[in-house]
């Protein structure tokens, strides 16, 4: 991934939120791998639809359709607004234009910034984004005809969540099929994340639920070193939460219907693994109402499984209880 050294923050824009869009291109009309890898920055974007609610400052996906080449699908890049539609001057279309007659010549143009954009190969897949349930319906992961797609805060937040996470992902392999993507980012979450939040809240499983739910509450900037919020994955994870589920549950698997026999790990305790009941992957929190604990066999079970649901379901009473 790529990062451009002028930041740019999407929390707001002039005190407002902003707005999120998913613009789309063919790579049969416009090269726009070739752009992103020689490093073009500023891209004049065709703009067909939602002219009158595009404005300077909003976030737009970059998003490159199949086409007649399936491994290009997915979203490129990142970017940011800089000049709202207009009709661009001759001068102003690009080289990257596969045709002449391609550069839909009197019709409006967005001017784009990239902020962040993918390696060659590495975009974000349409199977990660069509795995999750917030965006699984959204019309245009589907090849649906358009160029231009609002997304709801909630479709972007998440949309740029999974971005951080397979894109940012310091050992993604490039040379994975597109069915491999299919596995899905909460596995890669937990894979690379677990021996670390293990290690930190194994030293905490003498404390009481009432302690560690103290500890919960402190801010990260008073917490002792050896309960900070580690970021990894692009996402947040709190060691206290992870005690908290192994603490509540014993150490024991919390699927009813286990009776799987679990081996101690290294530090003498029963081995299991916490699972996020709402997938960190579908927007689901690090907290103490959305984990519980599982035996490695119904963790990824209740991941890839024909019981995952049945799982789920029962796992789903936990929220609350805490």
């Amino acid at each position: 991934m790529t990062a451009l050294n002028e930041a740019v923050k999407f929390e707001s824009k002039n005190g407002e939120t902003v707005n999120n869009f998913v613009f789309q291109s063919l790579p049969e009309i416009y090269r726009l791998e070739d752009a992103l890898e020689a490093g073009k920055v500023e891209f004049n974007w065709l703009t067909t639809q939602l002219i009158n609610k595009i404005e300077v400052g909003d976030r737009v996906f970059i998003w490159q359709a199949k086409g007649k080449n399936e491994h290009s699908r997915g979203i490129h890049a990142i970017a940011t607004v800089i000049e709202g539609p207009r009709k661009i001057n001759e001068s102003e279309f690009d080289e990257y234009w596969v045709r002449e007659n391609d550069k839909a010549k009197g019709y409006f143009h967005t001017k784009l910034k990239i902020i962040e954009h993918a390696k060659r190969g590495r975009q974000l897949r349409q199977n990660l984004i069509k795995n999750t349930e917030v965006l699984q319906k959204k019309g245009v992961f589907d090849g649906i005809q358009g160029v231009n797609f609002n997304l709801t805060p909630e479709e972007a937040d998440l949309l740029y969540r999974l971005w951080e996470n397979h894109v940012h992902d310091p050992i993604y392999d490039s040379s994975l099929k597109i069915s491999d993507a299919l596995l899905g980012t909460e596995s890669k979450h937990d894979e690379n994340a677990r021996e670390i939040i293990d290690n930190l809240a194994s030293g905490l499983l003498q404390k009481s639920l009432t302690e560690l739910k103290l500890m919960i509450a402190i801010p990260q900037q008073k917490r002792d070193k050896n309960i900070q919020k580690l970021k990894l994955a692009g996402i947040e994870r709190d060691p206290v939460v992870a005690a908290y589920a192994r603490v509540r549950a014993s150490n024991k698997c919390e699927y009813l219907k286990c009776d799987s026999r679990l081996f101690e790990n290294k530090l003498g305790y029963p081995y299991v693994e916490v699972h996020h009941i709402k997938h960190l992957a579908n927007a689901g929190l690090d907290n103490i109402g959305n984990v519980a604990c599982l035996c490695p066999s119904h963790h990824r079970e209740v991941h890839y499984g024909q019981k995952r649901n049945e799982i789920a379901k029962q796992l789903g009473t936990l929220i609350g209880r805490n």
